[in-house]
C-alpha cells in the first residue's frame, strides 16, 4: 500500500496532544482523526456500505483536524487503510479487541510515565504483564513423553490367535503346492462354460381387423 500504515496504527489510540508533541505531519494527524471517528461510526453502523462510509468521512472531514475539505478519492483511501489496520468489520475478532486494549494499556503508562506517577507505572505495567501472560511460562509445541508407544510383533498370541506349529514349514508346503499353478488353464476353462445367447424379444404387430 502507499501509505505507512504503521504510523496509523502506532498512534491511532494517542490524543491529539501527543501526536503534535511526536511532530507529526498535521496531514497525518488529520487522518488519524479521520480513521477515529469513521471507525467509531462503522461500529454504531455495521451494515453499510463502503460507499456509504466515505459519504460520512467527506461530509465530516471539515469538522476535524484542520477543518479542511478532502475528496472521495482520499476518503476511499481512508477506508482502506482503517481495513487494513483493525480488518473487515465483518470479521473483527477478538485479536483486534486484544490490540486496542493492549494500546489503551500503553496509553495509560505513558501518560503514567509523563505524569511520573510510580503507582501508576507499576499497576499498568502488572496488568499489561498478567493480560498477555508474561508470567507463565511458553508451551511446548508437542509433549511427546505423552504419547503411547507402539511396538511391533509377529506374535499372534497378543491377538488372541493360536500359533501355527512349524510355521515356517507349513509356508514352503503352501508354496510349494499354487507355485506350480498354470494360469493358462484358466482360458481353457472359460472354455467349457456355455454362452447362452438371448435373443431379443420380437415386436409384437397387431393388424386392425377389416
Amino acid at each position: 500500500m502507499r501509505n505507512n500504515i504503521d504510523i496509523y496504527a502506532d498512534n491511532m489510540m494517542l490524543p491529539v496532544e501527543q501526536l503534535k508533541a511526536k511532530k507529526l505531519q498535521q496531514s497525518v494527524i488529520d487522518r488519524i482523526l479521520r480513521l477515529r471517528d469513521i471507525h467509531a461510526y462503522m461500529l454504531r453502523n455495521p451494515l453499510k456500505k463502503d460507499r456509504e462510509y466515505v459519504d460520512y468521512i467527506v461530509y465530516n472531514a471539515a469538522s476535524l483536524g484542520n477543518g479542511g475539505e478532502i475528496t472521495r478519492r482520499t476518503a476511499y483511501a481512508d477506508l482502506e487503510i482503517l481495513h487494513s489496520i483493525v480488518g473487515s468489520l465483518e470479521k473483527c475478532s477478538k485479536e483486534w479487541h486484544r490490540w486496542r486494549l493492549n494500546n489503551m494499556i500503553m496509553e495509560g503508562y505513558r501518560m503514567a510515565v509523563n505524569k511520573q506517577d510510580p503507582e501508576a507505572i507499576a499497576k499498568l505495567a502488572n496488568v499489561y504483564g498478567k493480560y498477555n501472560q508474561l508470567d507463565k511460562n511458553d508451551e511446548k509445541d508437542a509433549r511427546y513423553e505423552e504419547i503411547p508407544q507402539i511396538k511391533f510383533t509377529f506374535d499372534a498370541t497378543v491377538l488372541g490367535l493360536k500359533p501355527i506349529p512349524n510355521v515356517a514349514n507349513v509356508i514352503n508346503q503352501l508354496i510349494k503346492k499354487y507355485s506350480g499353478s498354470n494360469y493358462e488353464e484358466i482360458d481353457a476353462d472359460a472354455d467349457v462354460i456355455d454362452a447362452t445367447v438371448v435373443e431379443e424379444p420380437k415386436k409384437l404387430e397387431v393388424k386392425d381387423e377389416q
